[in-house]
């Protein structure tokens, strides 16, 4: 039967790459941060510079110097334009548009990036600020503050949403985030969306986890 461990199949399928948190054949192709975040090659967060939209982007065009290119990266659609330009306002790569990539679709074909919504591997959830229940109250509030202070303060140098300023995408929220809904009353599957949900049960279903392990233990109930 076919392995159920996603790194296995994405071993299988791509003889190397970057997928940060990864081992193996897939860090590869990872290279790593600057300065002191040098040596944290393949990282699961910022210190790997091919770590999130905007390094998937970088890997696929390869880095400054030219080495490394990638032939496919897994990215979500939100702010691809931006972070496209942004590869040239960075200095980390000249010339690149929109019309230089294409999208691989589920039944084979490709198409132009403007096609996104017909083109698509799935709909993304939206990200969720997860707190303990007794802190969930002024955690939202200290949010709620922030964004309504920053947002009547637009010439203010700290972007609550924006991070290309700062080189980078999505560094403390998505870059395409308008603003922050509370779901408090919504049931979490309602927020993934049933599809993701689905997914997401088989690959569980499939895999050993030990957070599910742990979590079927009445201990949970505690929280």
């Amino acid at each position: 039967s076919a392995s159920c461990d996603p790194n296995q199949v994405f071993d299988e399928v791509f003889w190397k790459g970057c997928l940060p948190g990864s081992q193996g054949n897939l860090c590869k192709v990872c290279m790593g941060g600057t300065g002191e975040a040098a040596t944290k090659r393949c990282s699961d967060n910022h210190n790997e510079r091919y770590y999130g939209n905007m390094g998937a982007l970088r890997c696929l065009v390869g880095d400054p110097s030219g080495k490394s290119y990638g032939e496919v990266a897994f990215l979500e659609q939100h702010s691809l334009h931006t972070n496209i330009l942004s590869l040239s306002s960075s200095g980390w790569a000249e010339g690149w548009t929109s019309s230089d990539f294409e999208l691989l679709c589920a039944d084979g074909r490709r198409a132009a990036l403007s096609e996104w919504e017909s083109c698509n591997l799935g709909a993304v959830p939206p990200n969720t600020i997860m707190t303990r229940p007794v802190l969930a109250a002024r955690i939202y509030n200290f949010l709620i503050k922030s964004q309504e202070t920053l947002g009547a303060n637009p010439n203010s140098e700290f972007k609550l949403f924006e991070s290309h300023q700062y080189g980078e995408s999505d560094l403390l929220f998505k870059d395409a985030t308008r603003c922050f809904v509370h779901t408090s009353h919504m049931e979490y599957r309602t927020i993934l969306g049933e599809a993701f949900y689905s997914h997401v049960e088989n690959v569980f279903n499939c895999t050993h986890s030990d957070i599910l392990e742990f979590c079927n233990k009445d201990v949970c109930s505690a929280f």
